[in-house]
């Protein structure tokens, strides 16, 4: 009998507890308003859901909200090497000009030269292009070599940037 009584509980939901009735207990299975039950079991999974999206909305806010505060730091951190790097590259022409003594037959001459050097300024190597002749070439290396060595920005990425140079040499 007891197992047969068993067998005939059923769950009903009243509110959020759970409660047992059995077929016999007719005052409570009436007062339980089954449509009440299906709304709210219902909406319980879309007010999760929308909880969640708006936690996730935020989350995902935050995260952009971070990348355009990295992506702009990165941007005015390029900014500033570039800007570093240019005056030092400047400066370093302007010295290497003041240095170079034009050789007296060279009228309308020109010629380019890509200057590298090392971390610490001193010069690695020196490639003289489209130089009209000898004498040319070896003035624009004297200049080079008088002027050297190279005072480096001390940001590390404006001075890996300043390390090579690319000028180009006017006789007139």
């Amino acid at each position: 009998m007891r197992l047969v009584k068993f067998f005939l509980l059923f769950p009903v939901m009243a509110g959020s507890a759970l409660t047992f009735a059995s077929p016999a207990d007719n005052s409570t299975a009436t007062q339980i308003q089954p449509k009440k039950i299906a709304v709210s079991s219902e909406n319980a999974p879309m007010a999760t859901a929308k909880a969640y999206s708006a936690q996730d909305r935020r989350e995902r806010e935050q995260k952009v909200a971070t990348a355009k505060r990295a992506a702009t730091a990165e941007a005015s951190h390029k900014s500033e090497v570039k800007r570093l790097a240019s005056g030092a590259k400047t400066e370093i022409k302007h010295l290497i000009l003041s240095h170079w003594e034009v050789p007296a037959d060279s009228n309308e001459q020109k010629a380019n030269a890509r200057i590298t050097l090392t971390s610490s300024g001193s010069i690695q190597s020196i490639a003289i292009l489209d130089a009209p002749n000898r004498t040319f070439k070896n003035s624009i290396e004297k200049a080079i070599h008088s002027a050297a060595p190279f005072e480096l920005p001390e940001n590390p990425d404006a001075r890996r940037e300043s390390q090579v140079i690319y000028m180009s040499f006017h006789s007139k």
